[in-house]
């Protein structure tokens, strides 16, 4: 028969010299478990902030070309006007909406009096509109210049 050991002779007592057995591979495990979830918080953080990014040059992107065609069509409506308002001081008539059809302008009564429009592209979505008044002496009134939608 088999001698019966105790189970307190069977378990050594921990040293007390300072070794730290016991404790090394627990604190190795949970110091890379903790190292792992920073890097993969911050690696999440910085897919987070580049799309972010991208998103803001996109909006950027789009508020550059809007302005940039806001502008270019103003350009052009100012010059349109500018020609027209040229063109109204040389010319004497009695009659502006023959006058005006004849010159290539857009003329025609509307709300009691005679109107000149014109419509400058600002990209495939939105237009400038410009309505200007006559005066029965020839003198432009602007009524209207305004960026409107066409879509």
């Amino acid at each position: 028969m088999m001698a019966k050991k105790s189970l307190a002779t069977m378990v050594a007592p921990p040293s007390q010299s300072g070794s730290r057995r016991g404790r090394t591979a627990i604190g190795v495990g949970v110091t890379t478990l903790i190292t792992v979830l920073v890097v993969m918080l911050l690696a999440t953080f910085a897919v987070l902030s580049l799309a972010s990014s991208r998103a803001d040059m996109s909006l950027t992107n789009q508020a550059v070309k809007s302005t940039t065609d806001f502008y270019t069509a103003d350009g052009e409506a100012a010059s349109w006007y500018a020609d027209l308002d040229a063109f109204l001081k040389v010319t004497t008539t009695s009659d502006w909406e023959t006058t005006l059809d004849a010159a290539g302008y857009k003329a025609s009564y509307s709300n009691g009096e005679l109107q000149v429009n014109e419509s400058f592209a600002m990209g495939t979505l939105r237009e400038l509109t410009v309505t200007i008044a006559i005066a029965s002496d020839g003198t432009p009134t602007i009524r209207q210049w305004q960026s409107v939608s066409i879509a």
